[in-house]
């Protein structure tokens, strides 16, 4: 059952869409009715999560690549006559590194994905918002208004996001295109798989962050997808510059 408005007949494009928050989030639009261009760097995951779902397509890419922004714009005129009216900034990397480990490739490899990316592709697909008076969604996180240590790379970039967001939205308001930001909390996805960690270590971790979380569960990356779909529809058509939390009230802590 939907409980918010539809995104029936519009065109969104959501970046890191091969799993996770960016998959349900893609899954949740297309079933609204709209039509969906996903973009990733593999191959295999993307077309994984197009052919479960009516109405996604996809494009291999790593939005980092100098030439993204052109390809996507390319994309767009071939696959929806250049349309677009739900931007949503997804893609995104999590380093957890202490402050003695980070390295300026380490640096530039965060905030080029969380940051500049996202940055390059909004005003690069600003002519086509404009047609459509769209939105954008740009995805932060609870870390960027509430750090936690070893994350501080990831972090910052979020917080970066969510003043892009503010700053974005008052600017844009001129041109009737929405712009807001959603920060998950904790929630299921492979993020959590931590490679070269034992099955106790990351079942062990898990726990430790669950009962940090005031309502002692994990989301789900359909909750974020619900979040997402309310803020692209018509029903939140005098909501921009707002940051949702969807983080099982962690952000009062």
């Amino acid at each position: 059952m939907y409980i918010y408005g539809s995104t029936k007949n519009k065109v969104a494009l959501v970046t890191g869409g091969s799993s996770g928050i960016g998959e349900a989030i893609a899954k949740r639009f297309a079933k609204e009715g709209a039509k969906v261009l996903i973009t990733g760097r593999h191959e295999d995951t993307l077309k994984k999560v197009a052919d479960s779902t009516d109405g996604i397509d996809y494009l291999v890419l790593d939005m980092t690549a100098p030439d993204a922004v052109e390809i996507v714009k390319k994309a767009l005129d071939d696959k929806s006559d250049g349309q677009l009216d739900i931007l949503v900034n997804n893609a995104g990397w999590c380093p957890i590194q202490p402050l003695e480990e980070i390295t300026e490739k380490s640096y530039d490899n965060g905030f080029d994905l969380d940051v500049k990316a996202a940055v390059l592709l909004a005003a690069g697909l600003l002519p086509y918002l404009k047609r459509t008076q769209g939105n954008i969604i740009n995805m932060s996180s609870v870390g960027g208004e509430h750090p936690a240590p070893n994350i501080s790379v990831y972090v910052a970039a979020k917080a970066a996001v969510e003043n892009l967001t503010k700053s974005w939205a008052n600017e844009l308001a001129k041109d009737g295109i929405r712009v807001n930001a959603i920060a998950p909390g904790a929630i299921e996805t492979n993020i959590w798989n931590v490679p070269g960690a034992t099955q106790k270590q990351m079942d062990d971790n898990l726990a430790r962050v669950e009962a940090g979380i005031p309502m002692k569960r994990f989301g789900k990356p359909e909750e974020v997808a619900n979040v997402a779909n309310f803020l692209a529809s018509d029903e939140a058509s005098y909501v921009s510059g707002s940051v949702y939390g969807v983080d099982g009230a962690s952000g009062t802590n």
